[in-house]
């Protein structure tokens, strides 16, 4: 009973937090879009018909299967994976269907993103993508948006093991291609990289988010906490080392406030999110070396804690990865026309998970009672 209390505790933490951060945002960007972002009315009643009728076969699809495979035997890992993992991809779909997407994203997201790094190679083979997108933008943008909506319904609809590997590999495959074509490889080609950029891209981190449902290994809670634990530590290591390399600039006198201030004159639609970052842009101005130090630092420390599993010191990790993901990160798609909440909020979402599941072992083939919230297996 403590158990199933606890889960509970931990996932409605969880949905809180993706409510507060992602959803209710949501509905503001869609209002400030549909109000000022002009496009031809002609054009967006085709847009949205051809996105209202793939998702509506996303979500029956989720739904066919949900009943297809009802008598499968139930996964014993944590309904946490499930939940996060649909929500984002739900959200992440609607913010595909934002008014400007078949063409500004392209133009805002991708082509900087792809024209930043300096490998003539990599940016001719990721030109491939983007032009592709071209030839028929509505028509991707609105297939794009629907099977993100079509594997987040499948997620939060289905507790079957089958059925959460075959969307998870589904899932997988689509990160890998959004990781490469959507963030050129996570922005890791480019100078400069570092956790305060997005190291090491959001797609990867829903990546790390579905492999336990692949295989049957991470149904051992013993086996599932070491995966996480060294995926979270290695990310923060490597994280700290980017941060402490002269060739990535951070040294460099107002580098890092740039960085901010930078961030300030995107937030044309978020106030709130303004105001903290142009009072705190003076406060590091000219002070990148100690403050350079300090979050390498912060790093290492996180790493270190997460490593061996000091809840208090993943909590306060965890506090640092947000104020990093509020400074540096733009809040993800608090800018326009961004689609996914960058790798802040989702190293918060991956370490609350963690310690989530970090306490009582529980051997393979052991039931894992009371993770589901109702017959939807939320």
């Amino acid at each position: 009973m403590k158990s199933r209390m606890q889960i509970s505790i931990w996932n409605l933490l969880i949905s809180v937090i993706l409510l507060v951060f992602l959803i209710i945002p949501v509905i503001f960007i869609f209002h400030f879009d549909l109000q000022f972002y002009y496009i031809p009315k002609s054009e967006i009643n085709k847009f949205y018909i051809y996105s209202g009728i793939y998702s509506t076969l996303g979500i029956l699809s989720a739904l066919i299967i949900r009943e297809a495979l009802r008598n499968d035997q139930r996964s014993n890992i944590s309904s946490s994976f499930r939940l996060v993992l649909g929500i984002l991809w739900i959200v992440d779909g609607v913010l595909q269907f934002q008014p400007e997407m078949p063409y500004g994203f392209l133009s805002v997201v991708i082509l900087p993103a792809i024209q930043a790094i300096p490998f003539m190679n990599v940016e001719q083979f990721l030109m491939i993508g983007y032009n592709t997108w071209l030839l028929h933008p509505f028509q991707f943008d609105a297939l794009s948006g629907a099977l993100q909506i079509f594997i987040g319904s499948a997620f939060l609809l289905n507790n079957s093991q089958k059925c959460l590997k075959i969307i998870s590999i589904i899932s997988i495959m689509w990160s890998v291609i959004i990781w490469i074509f959507g963030e050129g490889f996570g922005g890791i080609p480019k100078a400069g990289v570092s956790i305060l950029t997005g190291f090491p891209g959001s797609a990867l981190i829903y990546v790390f988010l579905a492999m336990p449902y692949v295989s049957k290994r991470f149904s051992d809670r013993s086996y599932l906490k070491n995966y996480m634990k060294y995926t979270l530590t290695t990310i923060l290591i490597i994280g700290a080392i980017l941060q402490l390399i002269p060739g990535n600039t951070f040294w460099n006198s107002g580098q890092l406030s740039f960085d901010i201030y930078m961030n300030i004159s995107q937030q044309g639609e978020s106030p709130y999110v303004y105001f903290l970052l142009n009072h705190t842009y003076p406060l590091f101005l000219f002070r990148e070396s100690y403050l350079n130090i300090f979050m390498s630092l912060l790093l290492i420390t996180a790493a270190l804690v997460t490593f061996f599993n000091i809840r208090i010191g993943i909590f306060l990790s965890l506090l640092f990865i947000g104020l990093i993901w509020v400074l540096f990160q733009d809040m993800g798609i608090y800018i326009p026309p961004a689609t996914d909440p960058n790798t802040g909020l989702l190293f918060l979402l991956f370490g609350l998970i963690f310690i989530s599941i970090s306490g009582k072992i529980r051997k393979i083939g052991q039931p894992n009672q009371g993770e589901e919230f109702s017959n939807l297996g939320i």
